[in-house]
């Protein structure tokens, strides 16, 4: 997708059939499919313009990381908070509302979310192997180690850990960024985050038909980013005496027992 909009944003007024002969070589049936299907998500996500003649054009992004930043907001912002016309990827969009919903420690297949994950979105194995990818790749998940699988089922499966994108979030906002080297209320990073980020627990736009109430557990993979990302030094955690509000964060130096927060300082 980003060897795509390279093609459009450096050579501007191209065709779509243009475009897609620069980026798949000739005669290879299956990379003209993986071509085009980039670009009908491109337009999907509004990140290319086509103009009555049919040519394309898109602003300029200087990286790959860039990229994925941009394109991780289309995909999580609620479409109509983009305009009447967003089109974006409503399947995706609730994939990582339940997933961010999850048990963090449960590796998850297709044959796992039907069975042990109750009130899923996806109505197909290929539904499901499609969003695997998007949710790695947009930082909300990871491969899961075998250790942990109960089945037998060898297949490729993932855990829902959303710290690539806590941490992207909070680097290079799309808001405000964070004071740095301030004690913050956790209520106010939680608050940041869900604005960065609003398929996390507790927006307002975070939920889906048929989507079981939030409870206390619904933050648990949430609260296991957090530990991460103080983990990497990208920010540091305190309980203080008489605080306005409190986390239970899953303990990352204590495991089965509960950390608990009031204050969060960001580092970078």
């Amino acid at each position: 997708m980003w060897l795509t909009y390279q093609v459009i944003m450096n050579s501007p007024g191209l065709g779509p059939d243009d475009v897609i002969a620069m980026v798949a070589p000739e005669g290879l049936a299956s990379q003209t499919q993986h071509g085009k299907r980039a670009l009908s998500g491109l337009r999907d996500f509004r990140l290319v313009e086509q103009d009555d003649d049919g040519a394309l054009s898109a602003e300029p992004i200087g990286s790959a990381s860039q990229f994925l930043r941009v394109l991780r907001r289309r995909a999580v912002v609620a479409p109509l908070d983009q305009g009447a016309d967003f089109v974006g990827a409503p399947d995706l969009r609730a994939g990582l509302i339940w997933l961010m919903r999850q048990a963090p420690m449960l590796p998850l297949d297709y044959d796992t979310v039907q069975t042990e994950a109750t009130a899923n979105p996806f109505v197909n194995d290929t539904r499901w192997n499609g969003f695997r990818l998007w949710s790695q790749a947009l930082g909300f998940s990871r491969p899961a180690l075998g250790a942990l699988s109960k089945n037998a089922n060898r297949g490729a499966k993932i855990v829902p850990d959303p710290t690539e994108a806590l941490i992207d979030a909070i680097r290079a906002p799309f808001g405000d960024p964070l004071p740095r080297d301030q004690q913050l209320p956790i209520g106010q990073l939680l608050s940041f985050l869900r604005t960065e980020l609003p398929v996390l627990p507790g927006h307002p736009s975070a939920t889906y038909e048929g989507m079981p109430v939030d409870d206390d557990s619904s933050l648990r993979v949430l609260g296991l980013a957090l530990s991460s990302a103080e983990q990497r030094g990208v920010l540091t955690m305190a309980y203080q005496s008489d605080p306005s509000g409190v986390m239970a964060l899953p303990d990352a130096q204590d495991f089965g027992h509960n950390r608990y927060v009031s204050t969060v300082a960001v580092k970078g």
